[in-house]
């Protein structure tokens, strides 16, 4: 299974919304896979289809990651029904890396969405895990995790990055 390349936060497939799936097959599952395995190579969370560069409705989440092992599984058009309360904890991103910065999130959510057997899911999570969830439904939305913060720390942030991607150019 291929590694795919993850498009960073200057790519514009990232502000895109993402298209709702019609049709679980055989190539989308294999996207799965792969979109797995990168995740799993990269240490991260989760992974976005867009990340990938494909504007589906779709994303990878590590359910173990409190547990220290890895059970990634895959929603298809994910929906959250339920959020309550809320935390800041500090959030990073696979298309932003070496950037972070505290997020304000909800506490515990509710997630439903389509398995790849075509069987509707639903997840309860709290804390790191919820996070995850709604980290990857903002992808899905075209947002980026410092987009939920103010400007002045957002364009620090940018700046941040682009001058890490400018200093790896070199």
């Amino acid at each position: 299974m291929p590694i795919l390349t993850i498009k960073n936060c200057l790519d514009p497939v990232l502000r895109k919304k993402s298209q709702l799936i019609e049709n679980i097959d055989d190539e989308l599952v294999q996207l799965s896979q792969d979109m797995m395995e990168t995740t799993l190579e990269a240490r991260g969370a989760g992974l976005a289809a867009n990340q990938v560069g494909l504007p589906y409705s779709l994303f990878v989440v590590d359910l173990g990651l409190e547990k220290g092992t890895h059970e990634l599984v895959t929603l298809v058009n994910p929906v959250i029904t339920a959020m309550e309360g809320e935390e800041i904890a500090e959030e990073g991103c696979l298309s932003i890396p070496e950037v972070y910065a505290q997020v304000k999130r909800a506490k515990q959510i509710e997630i439903k969405g389509i398995d790849l057997d075509g069987n509707e899911v639903r997840y309860e999570a709290e804390g790191y895990l919820a996070r995850a969830f709604q980290h990857e439904m903002d992808h899905l939305e075209g947002s980026l995790f410092w987009d939920n913060l103010g400007k002045i720390k957002r364009d620090l942030l940018k700046r941040k990055f682009k001058k890490k991607l400018k200093e790896k150019e070199e």
